[in-house]
């Protein structure tokens, strides 16, 4: 058993931590790298967990850190009202296979620089996506876009709020909120480093009803976008959204 779960065990014959009364419980551990063998498994040291008991846990939150099934199990069997997870996909899989009905708000953060590969980035967000029908709301950021999404190949229907960092195709994501049925708000940070790309990107915004020929049918309401440093560009285009998004309430930029 790692030496951190050493304080709270009381019988060193036990694999059980009860924790009668806890309500909040928060796990940070280090980027996914610090626990990987070369060969890019886990190393079976951070595989070794107590058996976890907590009755009346209402908030978890897990920031890149690996656990083992049973762990996950035990932790979703408590009366969870809020769940954060930020690291892989396949983890964020793990804790979702079992039951989310009692969660009011789910929060999920993937980093692209350390999926294993795009096609399980796919799979197994879709997976999670399909688990997820009786949460209220459903916020996703993903950064760091090293690994280029085909959002065609995304299923994630019942997200409500998105967050991308560092987006390159602005056209792609256009195209995959309308599959979004649930989605009332997006926050895209669109990385432009050369004017001719910008230039694209503005007419692209310009020539929508071209490109379109009616309206979507997204439900997005609030959608904020940034162009990294020259929000200027973005003025005059972004009326241009209203007409593609019509339940619009509000459209800006990112503070």
């Amino acid at each position: 058993m790692p030496h951190s779960w050493d304080m709270f065990i009381r019988n060193d014959d036990s694999n059980t931590l009860v924790f009668e009364n806890l309500k909040a419980l928060q796990f940070l551990g280090d980027r996914f790298s610090e626990y990987e063998l070369q060969d890019g498994s886990i190393d079976p040291i951070y595989r070794v967990w107590p058996k976890l008991v907590v009755p009346r846990l209402e908030t978890l939150i897990i920031f890149e850190i690996p656990f083992p099934d049973e762990v996950a199990e035990s932790l979703m069997s408590a009366p969870l009202k809020e769940l954060t997870y930020k690291g892989r996909s396949d983890y964020a899989h793990i804790l979702c296979q079992h039951d989310t009905s009692n969660l009011h708000e789910l929060v999920l953060e993937f980093d692209m620089y350390i999926e294993s590969n795009v096609e399980t980035f796919y799979h197994k967000t879709n997976a999670v996506f399909r688990n997820i029908s009786k949460v209220p709301i459903v916020r996703c950021t993903v950064a760091d876009l090293s690994l280029k999404i085909d959002w065609s190949l995304v299923d994630w229907s019942y997200l409500t709020h998105l967050y991308i960092q560092n987006l390159a195709d602005l056209d792609k994501i256009l195209d995959a909120i309308p599959t979004m049925p649930y989605l009332v708000f997006a926050s895209l940070i669109i990385d432009i480093n050369y004017k001719t790309v910008l230039t694209s990107f503005v007419t692209m915004l310009n020539d929508l009803k071209q490109r379109y020929p009616k309206p979507s049918s997204s439900k997005i309401e609030t959608l904020l976008i940034s162009l990294l440093g020259i929000d200027d560009a973005l003025d005059s285009a972004l009326d241009e959204l209203k007409w593609y998004f019509p339940k619009l309430e509000h459209i800006g930029k990112v503070e």
